[in-house]
């Protein structure tokens, strides 16, 4: 506005003969440089306040204290979880701060030794919330959960997940080779070791098939590869790490049939002989588990297998009929 604001000014004065043509035309080019650092000092002074924000949101996150049963007491931490062994909610419940109704409530149930037990029930029902509980995201607000005989929360919060294969619903994938990618789950495996999880979790072939194979770079989030890639290199991780318990959070929503078959395959692999909880809306990818928890407003209404849950009255049977399946 102010370089106008001078055009217009030199403009009229050179009509009127006030102002010669050369004087005019210098002003006109020194005009924008004369002002470029008080348009960069507006510039630099938001950036600046926005980068202030930003610092108090991360001090802030900083500043809130673990909550209690998400770390271990140095001195009673035990370094070698007991796996395999039995896993059990024992009247759990969950309450988020900020929200009335609790996330989970008086959840009791067992993951057996080398069990696949699914979870199943409508959004927002807390089966994500029981899986972040076994991941010590979380912990209860009212119950414990044991592994064995050892509560949870006493044994050490790095040795624990170093059990645990997590393969979520949309895997964060890191800026860096697909070969790093699948290696952040155990970064000293060799490149045969790596060649090999991909192998068992389908996503050999379409590796190969990148320009640079294992050393393709990615992008941020996985930015090159589709949906069902991204799933098999998450997979991919799992089967590396080797890890007893396997936990699976929808990890196959929102693929196409072809690339759910695969993934389909490569799972039956990967849980073989390891305890599992999977959530699923598809419900054909749960007709196969030992068990299956329907979850419904934080608690657990209908335990049992595929074949005696279609049968009875209830809302697993609602489930099947919403998607059209028969009953």
């Amino acid at each position: 506005i102010s370089i106008a604001v001078i055009a217009v000014e030199i403009g009229l004065r050179t009509l009127y003969g006030r102002m010669a043509f050369e004087q005019a035309f210098f002003l006109l080019i020194l005009a924008p440089d004369y002002y470029l650092p008080l348009r960069q000092l507006g510039t630099r002074f938001h950036a600046g306040m926005n980068g202030v924000a930003a610092a108090q949101r991360i001090f802030a996150i900083l500043q809130i204290r673990t909550p209690v049963g998400t770390h271990s007491s140095p001195r009673a931490a035990i370094s070698q979880p007991p796996l395999p062994a039995d896993i059990c909610f024992h009247d759990v419940s969950v309450h988020y701060s900020g929200r009335d109704l609790p996330a989970l409530e008086h959840v009791d149930f067992c993951l057996r030794a080398g069990e696949v037990l699914a979870l199943v029930g409508p959004s927002g029902a807390g089966k994500s919330t029981l899986l972040h509980c076994l991941l010590r995201f979380v912990a209860p607000s009212q119950g414990r959960i044991t592994v064995g005989s050892t509560p949870l929360d006493q044994i050490d919060l790095s040795a624990w997940r170093q059990q645990i294969a997590w393969v979520p619903q949309q895997p964060y994938l890191l800026p860096a080779s697909i070969a790093e990618n699948i290696r952040l789950a155990r970064p000293t495996a060799d490149d045969a070791a790596v060649e090999a999880a991909a192998r068992q979790a389908e996503a050999h072939g379409f590796i190969t098939a990148l320009p640079a194979g294992y050393e393709t770079v990615l992008g941020e989030h996985g930015a090159r590869l589709s949906g069902g890639q991204a799933q098999r290199i998450a997979l991919a991780r799992a089967f590396l790490k080797g890890a007893p318990l396997i936990l699976l959070d929808e990890a196959t929503a929102h693929l196409d049939p072809a690339t759910e078959a695969l993934i389909q395959r490569a799972l039956r692999a990967l849980l073989t002989g390891r305890s599992t909880i999977m959530i699923a809306h598809r419900l054909a990818t749960v007709r196969h588990a030992d068990r299956i928890l329907v979850v419904d407003q934080g608690r657990i209404v209908q335990e049992g297998d595929h074949a005696t849950l279609q049968r009875q009255q209830g809302l697993y049977r609602q489930l099947l009929q919403a998607v059209g399946r028969p009953a």
